[in-house]
């Protein structure tokens, strides 16, 4: 969630929205909650393991997920190109011996 409701401050979250909304359930008409429910889950399902997105060279957000290195983005991070080679408190191993997950 946004502090202000500014689309700007989480751009994933509303290209998300928007192909949902205006690709996969446009038009669509619901009688009641389940087929809501049931329509989002299959959209959003679709979304993540059979849509291929160009931003990550046409590859599904499964697909990237599971890529070991790095994937050839057609958009430029300028959060990642800031951080990259810098020492990250987040990856490195806690004192327990796993390592946690970054979502970058």
């Amino acid at each position: 969630m946004t502090e202000n409701g500014d689309p700007k401050e989480n751009p994933q979250a509303e290209r998300i929205n928007n192909t949902m909304k205006n690709e996969l359930l446009k038009g669509c008409v619901f009688r009641n909650i389940d087929e809501i429910k049931n329509a989002v889950s299959k959209a959003v399902n679709f979304y993540n393991n059979e849509r291929p997105h160009m931003s990550i060279d046409m590859m599904t957000p499964r697909e990237a997920a599971d890529c070991e290195g790095e994937i050839n983005k057609r958009w430029k991070s300028h959060r990642l190109i800031a951080i990259k080679g810098l020492p990250s408190p987040l990856c490195r191993a806690s004192s327990r011996g796993d390592t946690p997950r970054v979502n970058p």
